[in-house]
């Protein structure tokens, strides 16, 4: 497994890969990076060939074609002079329901005595031991997921927001 977690080209997130992509460097992300980079070299490749003389003529060609399917057809009988009924619209509400006042996943709470008595903690240490060739012991391992839980969101709040939004999950 050494080797398969490589780095994304783009936005350097580490993921594993097939062992054939080990010592790759160009490769990108499943987490969204692969897909936008997809995006943008088919938007280009259709770019350069709208621009040459083929892709030009074809452009015209598909442009007319449309033209005429969506031409509407001249029907010189006065019974269907009425406009068809609009299609039926759902009103929407004008109060949106309330959010949550607090996240709760499944009943999930991770802290340190949840963790410390995680089935999936030998997994998880044995994944962690095999990606990065360490070898942490357990409670080396426990320390290593605590300092993640300790760290603030990526978000940009000010400190003030940070601990009211702490407060307000977290009551007194």
């Amino acid at each position: 497994m050494q080797g398969c977690d490589v780095s994304c080209a783009h936005c350097e997130i580490r993921f594993l890969t097939h062992p054939r992509n080990v010592g790759r460097v160009d490769l990108r992300c499943p987490f969204g990076c692969r897909e936008a980079h997809r995006r943008l070299r088919s938007r280009q490749r259709s770019v350069a060939y709208y621009q040459t003389a083929a892709g030009r003529e074809k452009k015209r060609r598909l442009n007319t074609a449309r033209k005429r399917r969506s031409a509407p057809l001249h029907d010189s009988s006065p019974q269907n002079s009425s406009p068809p009924p609009p299609p039926a619209v759902e009103p929407v509400p004008d109060v949106l329901p309330e959010a949550p006042a607090e996240l709760r996943l499944e009943g999930v709470v991770l802290d340190e005595s949840t963790l410390t008595n995680s089935r999936l903690l030998p997994h998880a240490r044995m994944v962690v031991n095999l990606i990065d060739g360490l070898q942490l012991d357990r409670r080396q391992f426990l320390d290593l997921l605590l300092a993640a839980l300790r760290q603030r969101s990526i978000a940009t709040r000010k400190r003030a927001d940070y601990v009211w939004s702490y407060l307000h999950e977290h009551p007194p």
